[in-house]
């Protein structure tokens, strides 16, 4: 008797103790196509209407899943007999453990290639991935059966063989060929049938649809040579309003687009799908098919036309647009009215750039869950969207689409405009918002776009806002205006779109306000800086060549710290006193090339003038309620409307022109950076480097201020003295959280100063420190809290040497702080601490000033050199150090060396330059007798001697900055030096000829 063939269920390989895991391993290889089986039934069901989906190349049908079933189940058949004959060969050359191990192991890979051919193909696509599974599994058994057949246990005669069944050519035939060739014949038959009963787009349309996708004509018209180029998307439908608003599109807005020149061009294609229905193919196509042949402007695309699948459509619009060449995709939809005259003309002065995203931001938004809500959202699975821009009109940079298009499989939502925030998210790209794009029914003047929806009653006409265009009437003459658009101000509206769960930030747009839900992780983190505008072509200017509305010619370079900011709100005739002008005196000794500006309602333009024809750059900025609003120095439309109530807050509280002060030092700062001083602070040393961005600190002697000061030490943040890159988040959300008119208080003296920086960094001190925020011991700026000061303008005890705590003051510090509030009033007596400061560091400039009638040079009577030890450090951070830490032989502070005093007579022609800048012959010659000198204060190379002709016209200030820069260098180590020293300084100014003879003395390092 030939040996009997074990049945392909048998489990006598199989140790008992197995037998359960064994039949365990069978079930779990049938479950991934039971799990495909079930989700293609369901879809199939879920498909009322094959009609509907007769034009939807790219969409699956009932019957494509009925087909997706027949491989689920050839699939499963075939893992099945796999799975079985592995068992029964493994079992018999293996251990039985590691034979479970190898089985259940290979069983996991299997469920995970199943989910990844699924994850590649889409969930929409039931035939290619179980088709790709099936021919895995097909090789799979073949292999296994030739070499179970030949090399197992069971390896036989090939005659006996033949007679007992088990040639493995006839086993593959059964187990391969015949299933596998029945089941790809069913599927070919029940293909065709579908493919011959839907009708084609070409059948409606003759010469249009998805054959001309790619037509030359097409080519033409997207590719083109202007400077800037634009594509124009505008999303529309297969309905009759579609066909209307199409031809509406093309009477109002389209009109507005400029003509075609070497610096601009465009294209534009209205967007359709296929038809969604034989109704819809009979009564529109007709129409279509003239519409096409009169304008050429539609783009018929294989896709659905139905709502539920818009992110599809728009992706393969996207898909087409980035066959051709274009600086600009700009995509709308067909009841959006976009003034494209302003679009365009930013595009063209913005020119092509990389990774461009802009339209109405949102960030933190949950997807909708509503199911009365249109929108409502099933297959985004994470708590919050990724931030994205409302689909009502938004422009990407040409390598965006590419970016957008990339081969690969994707996640598609119901809304397009959230899909393409899920998609740009890997890459890090986030949109730039323009609040401007608005979605709602609502209308400002200066909107990019108008939504013209249906669903908005009464109906408004985009004819008519398109006359107010051209007629340049006000955008929204006519319309409602009745409700609040998202991100202005609404102020007299009927609404606010915080009634709707948001809020509104400047920089990232729509957020939302419920953010203490489990959905939202990590929002301890906090932006430190907000993208900023440079200085365009059609900005204002402010300070011609130096300042617009926009930002300034420092703000972006690394000399921003030059620019300086004060105040003065009050009538100089009553309140402007000589301490005043000192006090920018002091700063122009330590720092001559600074760049004053003072917003100033109050101060006459010429105020200033004796010192500007010396050279100094100081700007008074007039500024008032309707200029801060003109020049958009507000954060955001609540801090805006803040400001539109101005007149209000000034009678309501005695304290607005201090918050008024505090607010626009925090837009100054936010817009253009630099350093920010109040017109009582002295400076007696500038900060060691240019770069570190500081602020002051103060100790508080009151109990109740623990609330909210940083530490045990009841330390707060004095913002009388700060200097700070341009847009950081902090001075934005400073502002927010006090200057709207929900939040402000007008009888808070504090709240928008000290106490409103103090809170916000104590709430986020870590991530502002490790991000560049220094803040600076007491000692640094204010020496002398406000309860102490009116010490330092009396005159000293007896015994008490005022010279001497200048010096102490030098040594650790910065500057002296009079809180003018306390001394105003007050006399600066003879003898004082700050009257010796004064006559260490004024240049007796203004007309007030008798010191000295003509110009005289001024420097240390010594020098001492303390150069700091090798491998010493500081008990101070790093950035303290670098600004309070006096470089070895710089002549700063106390050493300073500059001329002062000016001659008191009119400058005649010929000594005056440009913009009536008083200037005279220069010459500096500086010798030392061991060391070097150097004019760079950075560099480690000197010379003995320097002779320097600064020209013939050169000012006070340009002297003075010269002066500044001296550095004394000490010999090598390798040269013999007892620690003394001489610098022989002459300076020829006009007729002023000085010579200095400093000393110079080497002296112990002070920590």
């Amino acid at each position: 008797m030939p040996p009997q063939r074990p049945p392909i269920y048998s489990m006598r390989d199989v140790p008992p103790q197995y037998l359960q895991l064994s039949r365990a391993l069978r079930f779990l290889c049938l479950c991934p196509a039971l799990w495909g089986i079930y989700i293609h039934l369901k879809q199939a069901r879920s498909i009322d209407d094959r009609d509907a989906r007769a034009h939807m190349m790219m969409k699956s049908s009932a019957l494509d899943n009925y087909v997706g079933i027949l491989w689920c189940l050839l699939g499963g058949l075939w893992s099945f007999w796999l799975t079985n004959n592995l068992i029964r060969r493994w079992f018999i050359h293996y251990e039985p453990r590691p034979a479970m191990i190898r089985l259940f192991t290979l069983a996991t890979i299997f469920w995970f290639s199943v989910v990844s051919f699924v994850s590649f193909f889409g969930a929409d696509e039931p035939i290619w991935p179980w088709m790709a599974i099936c021919a895995i599994l097909a090789v799979a058994q073949i292999i296994q059966t030739i070499h179970f057949r030949f090399r197992g246990m069971y390896k036989l005669d090939p005659q006996k063989a033949s007679r007992a069944g088990v040639d493995p050519r006839a086993i593959i035939v059964r187990t391969v060929l015949i299933p596998g060739g029945l089941v790809s014949f069913i599927t070919m038959m029940m293909l065709l049938y579908q493919n011959n009963s839907r009708p084609s787009s070409a059948e409606a349309l003759a010469s249009t649809g998805a054959n001309a996708l790619a037509s030359l004509n097409a080519a033409k018209q997207a590719i083109g040579t202007a400077q800037t180029q634009i594509l124009i998307l505008i999303v529309t439908s297969w309905t009759a309003k579609g066909f209307q608003k199409r031809q509406t599109f093309r009477e109002t807005t389209l009109r507005l687009l400029p003509t075609p020149s070497s610096k601009f061009s465009y294209t534009y294609k209205f967007v359709l799908g296929e038809a969604p229905s034989t109704r819809a193919r009979e009564v529109m196509g007709p129409k279509i098919k003239e519409e096409q042949a009169s304008y050429d402007d539609l783009l018929i695309l294989p896709v659905s036309d139905t709502y539920e699948d818009l992110s599809y459509k728009v992706f393969k619009a996207l898909e087409w647009s980035n066959k051709f060449k274009f600086d600009f995709l700009c995509k709308t939809d067909d009841d959006i009215f976009v003034r494209w005259d302003t679009v365009a003309n930013e595009l063209m002065d913005l020119g092509p750039t990389h990774y461009y995203w802009r339209g109405l931001a949102y960030w933190d938004m949950a997807p909708i869950t509503n199911p009365e809500n249109k929108n409502i959202e099933h297959e985004f699975k994470l708590g919050v969207f990724p931030p994205f821009v409302a689909g009502s009109l938004y422009i990407f940079s040409r390598d965006i689409v590419t970016l957008l298009t990339y081969p690969g499989p994707r996640l598609f939502t119901k809304n397009e405009d959230q899909n393409i925030g899920i998609w740009l998210h890997p890459y890090n790209i986030k949109p730039i918002h323009d609040k401007r794009m608005q979605q709602w029914d609502v209308c400002e003047d200066d909107m990019l776009a108008k939504h013209f929806s249906d669903a908005f009653t009464p109906v408004e006409s985009m004819h008519a806002m398109y006359r107010n265009v051209v007629e340049h009437k006000p955008l929204c003459q006519g319309f409602r205006q009745t409700y609040c658009a998202a991100c202005y101000s609404c102020y007299g509206r009927s609404n606010h779109w915080k009634d709707w769960g948001v809020a509104c930030d400047s920089v990232k747009g729509i957020t939302n306000l419920n953010k203490n839900d489990g959905l939202y992780q990590g929002t301890g983190a906090i932006d430190i800086k907000d993208p900023m505008p440079a200085i365009g072509n059609k900005d204002e200017w402010i300070v011609p060549g130096v300042l617009t509305d926009a930002s300034s010619i420092y703000s972006d370079t690394e000399g921003w710290a030059k620019l300086h900011w004060a105040i003065w709100t009050t009538d100089p005739k009553t309140t402007w006193q000589a301490r005043h002008y000192q006090a920018i005196e002091t700063l122009f000794v330590h720092n001559p090339d600074a760049v004053l500006m003072i917003l100033s309602n109050t101060l006459p333009s010429d105020f200033f003038i004796d010192y500007t024809r010396q050279g100094y750059q100081i700007h008074i900025l007039s500024f008032s309620k309707d200029l801060l609003l003109k020049r958009k120095w507000f954060f955001s439309p609540n801090t805006e409307d803040w400001l539109k109530r101005w007149n209000e807050w000034a009678e309501a509280g005695q304290f607005f022109p201090v918050h008024l002060a505090d607010y626009l030092r925090l837009v100054a700062l936010y817009k253009y950076g630099g350093l920010y001083m109040d017109m009582d602070a002295l400076w007696i040393r500038s900060p060691g480097d240019g770069m570190t961005e500081f602020i002051g600190s103060d100790v508080s002697d009151t109990a109740d201020d623990r609330a909210w000061t940083l530490d045990d030490k009841n330390t707060y943040l004095a913002n009388g003295v700060m200097r700070f890159k341009r847009g950081r988040t902090m001075f934005r959300q400073i502002a927010e959280n006090y200057f709207t008119v929900t939040n402000y208080d007008p009888e808070c003296f504090n709240c928008g100063g000290p106490k409103a920086f103090t809170t916000y960094v104590r709430n986020h001190r870590s991530a502002l420190e490790s991000n560049g925020l220094t803040i600076l011991p007491r000692e640094a700026l204010y020496p002398y809290n406000w309860k102490e000061v009116e010490g330092a303008i009396q005159n000293a005890k007896s015994g008490a040497l005022p010279q001497a705590e200048v010096i102490k003051m030098e040594e650790h510090g910065l500057g002296l702080h009079l809180y003018g509030k306390v001394t105003n009033k007050k006399t600066i007596e003879e003898g004082s601490v700050v009257a010796a400061a004064l006559k260490i560091w004024s240049l007796d400039i203004f007309s007030q000033s008798a010191a000295f009638s003509s110009p005289r040079l001024q420097g240390p009577k010594v020098l001492y050199y303390r150069p700091r030890p090798a491998g010493l450090s500081s008990s101070a951070s790093p950035s303290v150090s670098s600004l309070l830490d006096k470089a070895p032989g710089a002549f700063t502070g106390i050493d300073a060396i500059f001329v002062r005093g000016v001659d008191r007579y009119v400058p005649s022609a010929s000594t005056t330059g440009p913009g009536g800048v008083h200037t005279q012959k220069a010459t500096l010659r500086i010798a030392v007798e061991h060391g070097l000198v150097t004019l760079h204060p950075s560099a480690a190379a000197g010379t003995k001697k320097v002779d320097m002709d600064l020209g013939d016209e050169v000012s006070m200030a340009q002297l003075n900055l010269a002066l500044s820069r001296i550095r004394y260098l000490a010999p090598s180590e390798k040269t013999r030096w007892d620690g003394s020293d001489k610098v022989t300084l002459q300076v020829k100014f006009g007729e002023m000829e000085r010579e200095l003879v400093i000393p110079v003395i080497r002296k112990s390092f002070i920590a």
